[in-house]
């Protein structure tokens, strides 16, 4: 090999490790976060029903940046069977975060008060899927996060 092509070489693996650890670095992260929330149950959540008619209706909200609320909305008996005594009161939310160069472009509710939902992108079951949004006039899709 000349040393033309060693350099080459070098540069095309030090060109293909720098992308890699940059990927592993800043792209596709899963970054767990913790909060607490508050369930409404029934649809009688603080800021107008979600899901008046579904029996089912789990909704947990927080406050965010800039005086907005979040929240997330799910249809499951199971979950609002075991949310019944804590209705109206502070649980445990954990949350996966998909974060592109530290901006949170997707996320899935890990657990709610040790009941787990989801694993990264696979949610368990099909009810455990969320509905979510944001209450109150929000300046930055980073409200939340």
């Amino acid at each position: 090999m000349t040393r033309t092509a060693n350099i080459t070489w070098i540069a095309t693996a030090v060109l293909v490790g720098c992308a890699f650890v940059g990927y592993s670095l800043f792209i596709d992260r899963v970054v767990r976060r913790t909060y607490q929330a508050r369930v409404a149950l029934d649809g009688k959540e603080p800021f107008g029903a979600i899901h008046p008619s579904d029996p089912d209706s789990v909704i947990l909200y927080r406050k965010g940046r800039n005086g907005v609320t979040c929240f997330d909305a799910f249809s499951s008996k199971e979950l609002h069977e075991r949310l019944s005594p804590q209705n109206g009161q502070l649980v445990t939310v954990e949350y996966d975060t998909f974060n592109n160069f530290g901006h949170v472009r997707a996320y899935n509710v890990h657990s709610v008060d040790g009941l787990i939902l989801a694993n990264g992108d696979h949610v368990i079951r099909p009810e455990f899927a969320a509905s979510a949004g944001v209450a109150g006039n929000s300046k930055s899709t980073t409200d939340c996060w």
